[in-house]
C-alpha cells in the first residue's frame, strides 16, 4: 500500500475567538464532509467559497477574510484540503494546516491564514519551474489524439519521470505536491496524483482526486468519452524504481477492475466508474511506456518467445495487429554464472519526439519510427563494468539515462547519456549545449560538460567525431560526481580532469588510453581502486595525490606498476587474459535485496525470478 501522508489522520488548527486565543486539535475524523465526500464533491457543496478561497491562495494572500460565507470551523479543514488537491497548481500551500479566527459563540470563521511551503517572494519562480516541466511533457502530446491516448500517454510520462519516495522518515511536504513530482522527481501518492491531474486539465480532460482513508492512499478519477475511470499512477510505478518501468494494471479501469486486486477498497467518492470497457485492455500487461506515432503504438515486449527474449513492438492502432520490428536475442544473465538467468527481458523504451530508444542487457539502441531499417547502436557497456543494462528513461532535462546494476532486485545505479552527441547519425543540428568540444588531431577534445550529476557516461562520438581527449579540469570540483565511464576512444586525459571530486568512487578507463596527465585524480578521497590499462604509457605527477586508500590494479612491468612503486601506492597485479572488474554496482546497505517491512510499497515492489537454463526454477 502506498503511503498517503500522515496528515490525513489529524491536523493542528489554531482556532481563536474574536476576543481570545485558544488552540484546538482539529481531527478529520470529526468531519462528516471528509468521511463521506471526495474533494470534488465537497467543492461542489461550497462552490462560491471554494472558488474564492482558491483565488485568494493564488494571490498569495496571507490573511484571508472569509466573513459572509458562513463556513463552520468543523468543515473548514475538509474544504481547505479539497480546494488544494482539486487545484494542484496551488502546490505552494500546505493542505494540512493553517490558522483561523472564528466567532466564539457560533464557530463561524472570520479569517484564514494559510501556511506557505515557500517564501512568498520565491513562489513565482517555483511556478515558472513547474510550467517549464509541464510544457516539456505536453510538447509530446498530439492534439489529434483521443482522450484515451492522452490519458495513457500522460500516465506513462508521470511514471517515467517520477520516483516513489520509499524513505518513511522523509517528511518533506513537497513530496505531496506536483512540485515534488515534476521538479524534484520524487513524490508520494498525493504528488503523483496532483501532477497527473494537472497535466490532464491542461489538455482539457476532467480529472479528480479521490482517496481511501482505510488504505491511506490517493489516486485519480478521469473522464474519458463521457465515462469515469480509475487511474493509479502510484501503484503503476513499482518500488524500487526501475528506469523505464511503467506498469498499466491500474491505467483506465472501472470500479470493478480496480477492486479486483483485493487491495483497492473503501475509496470516498459518489461518482461511479462502471464502464468496464478497458478492464482487460491489451496494455494492462505492458511494462514500458507506450508511444503513439503516426497510427502505430510502440512498446517493448519483455517475454517475446523461447529464443527471442524481448522485442520492440509496433501495434497498428486501427487493426490491432502487432509486429516485432526489432528482436532481442540476449538474456539477462546472473553475474558470475554461465547458466542462471532472469525470467524476463529487462528491455525498456524511451522517446524524444524523434527517435525511439531501447536497451538490451549490453547496450542502448535507437530507432526511427516507421523507418524500415534504422537501428543505431547508441551505447555499448564496457566489459570491465560489472552488471548489465537494466533500464533506460528520458528525463525532464531531455537527456537519456541508463541503469547498470548487478541484478533487477536492487536499486538503480543510474548513468547519464547525452543522446544528442552519442552517434554520428543524430538529427540534432549544432553542438549540444551539455557538451562542448574542439577539433583536434584524430577527433575532438571535450572542454565543457555542463551536467553536474552523480554518474556519467562520456560519449564516444560528438556530432559524428570521435572523442579522443578530455580537456584539463573538465570535471574538477564536482561534489556530486560518483562514477564515470570513459569510452573506448579516449587516448588522453589532460591535467586535473577530476581534481577535487571527493565522492568519485568508480572510474572505468578505456583500453585506448595512453596518457593520464598530472593531478588528474588529486583530491578524490573516495577513490579506493582503479584499473589502469596496459595501453597507458605516461602518468603525470601527483595524479593520485590525496587518494589515501587507493589500490592501483595493473599489469606487471607497466607504467601503472612503476608509478605505484614510485609514489608508494598499493599495487595489485593482473595477468594477461584477466578481466578486471570495478565493483561499482554493489548496493549500499539500504539498496540490498532485502524484503522491506510490510507496507503498500512492499506489495507493489517488483521482485524477479531466477531461472537456470534447461532446468527448473531456483527457489
Amino acid at each position: 500500500m502506498k503511503r498517503l501522508a500522515a496528515f490525513l489522520i489529524a491536523v493542528v488548527l489554531v482556532v481563536t475567538s474574536i476576543a481570545a486565543v485558544c488552540a484546538v486539535d482539529y481531527d478529520y475524523g470529526d468531519s462528516a464532509l471528509f468521511q463521506n465526500y471526495s474533494p470534488y464533491e465537497i467543492i461542489n457543496k461550497y462552490p462560491e467559497f471554494s472558488e474564492y478561497l482558491a483565488g485568494e491562495l493564488r494571490k498569495f494572500n496571507e490573511d484571508i477574510d472569509v466573513r459572509g460565507y458562513d463556513i463552520s470551523v468543523k468543515d473548514i479543514g475538509a474544504i481547505f484540503f479539497s480546494v488544494v488537491f482539486e487545484n494542484p497548481d496551488i502546490f505552494y500551500v500546505k493542505s494540512s494546516g493553517f490558522e483561523s479566527t472564528s466567532e466564539s459563540d457560533t464557530g463561524i470563521l472570520v479569517s484564514l491564514r494559510p501556511v506557505f511551503l515557500f517564501d512568498i517572494k520565491d513562489i513565482p519562480a517555483k511556478e515558472a519551474e513547474v510550467e517549464k516541466a509541464v510544457s516539456y511533457i505536453l510538447s509530446g502530446v498530439d492534439e489529434s489524439w483521443s482522450e484515451l491516448f492522452k490519458c495513457r500517454y500522460l500516465h506513462d510520462m508521470i511514471d517515467q519521470y517520477v520516483e516513489y519516495d520509499i524513505d518513511e522518515n522523509n517528511l518533506d511536504p513537497d513530496l505531496r505536491t506536483m512540485y515534488g513530482a515534476l521538479i524534484d522527481n520524487k513524490a508520494l501518492c498525493e504528488g503523483y496524483t496532483s501532477a497527473y491531474n494537472y497535466l490532464l486539465s491542461r489538455v482539457g480532460i476532467e480529472a479528480h482526486y479521490i482517496q481511501s482513508l482505510k488504505m491511506s492512499h490517493a489516486w485519480s478519477l478521469v473522464k474519458i468519452d463521457g465515462s469515469f475511470y480509475h487511474v493509479d499512477t502510484t501503484y503503476d510505478d513499482p518500488s524500487y524504481d526501475t528506469l523505464g518501468n511503467v506498469e498499466h494494471k491500474y491505467c483506465i479501469v472501472s470500479d470493478t477492475g480496480i477492486k479486483s486486486d483485493g487491495l483497492h477498497h473503501d475509496w470516498i467518492c459518489g461518482i461511479k466508474a462502471d464502464n468496464k470497457k478497458y478492464d482487460n485492455a491489451w496494455w494492462n500487461k505492458v511494462s514500458t511506456i507506450i508511444v503513439p506515432v503516426n497510427g502505430y503504438e510502440y512498446y517493448m515486449s519483455q517475454s517475446y518467445g523461447s529464443s527471442v527474449y524481448g522485442a520492440l513492438m509496433r501495434r497498428n492502432t486501427a487493426t490491432g495487429s502487432e509486429k516485432a520490428v526489432e528482436k532481442i536475442y540476449t538474456r539477462w544473465m546472473v553475474e558470475d554464472s554461465d547458466e542462471a538467468f532472469w525470467e524476463q527481458a529487462f528491455c525498456y523504451l524511451a522517446y524524444d519526439g524523434n527517435y525511439l530508444y531501447y536497451n538490451d542487457c549490453e547496450g542502448v539502441y535507437r530507432h526511427k519510427p516507421n523507418a524500415s531499417s534504422n537501428f543505431d547502436v547508441l551505447y555499448k557497456k564496457p566489459s570491465e563494468l560489472r552488471g548489465s543494462v537494466y533500464g533506460i528513461a528520458m528525463k525532464l532535462d531531455s537527456n537519456l539515462y541508463i541503469s547498470i546494476k548487478a541484478n533487477p532486485n536492487v536499486a538503480d545505479v543510474v548513468y547519464f547519456i547525452d543522446k544528442n552527441v552519442m552517434n554520428q547519425n543524430t538529427d540534432v543540428s549544432g553542438t549540444s549545449k551539455t557538451i562542448q568540444y574542439v577539433d583536434v588531431e584524430g577527433g575532438v577534445k571535450l572542454y565543457s560538460f555542463n551536467e553536474n550529476i552523480e554518474n556519467i557516461v562520456i560519449p564516444e562520438y560528438c556530432d559524428g567525431k570521435k572523442v579522443v581527449a578530455l580537456s584539463a579540469n573538465l570535471f574538477s570540483d564536482r561534489q556530486e560526481l560518483k562514477s564515470v565511464i570513459i569510452p573506448d576512444s579516449v587516448e588522453t586525459i589532460e591535467d586535473y580532469v577530476f581534481y577535487n571530486c571527493p565522492n568519485l568512487k568508480t572510474v572505468i578507463l578505456p583500453e585506448t588510453l595512453t596518457t593520464i596527465g598530472q593531478g588528474v585524480f588529486n583530491g578524490c578521497v573516495s577513490l579506493e581502486e582503479i584499473t589502469i590499462p596496459q595501453s597507458v604509457t605516461k602518468i603525470g605527477k601527483n595524479t593520485f595525490s590525496g587518494c589515501v586508500n587507493l589500490t592501483i590494479k595493473g599489469y606487471k612491468n607497466s607504467a601503472a606498476e612503476s608509478y605505484a612503486a614510485y609514489y608508494k601506492i598499493s599495487f595489485e597485479p593482473i595477468t594477461q587474459g584477466d578481466t578486471p572488474k570495478e565493483d561499482n554496482t554493489t548496493p549500499s546497505d539500504t539498496q540490498k535485496d532485502t524484503t522491506p517491512s510490510v507496507s503498500a510499497k512492499t506489495v507493489y515492489s517488483k521482485k524477479f525470478t531466477l531461472y537456470v537454463m534447461q532446468t527448473a526454477r531456483i527457489s
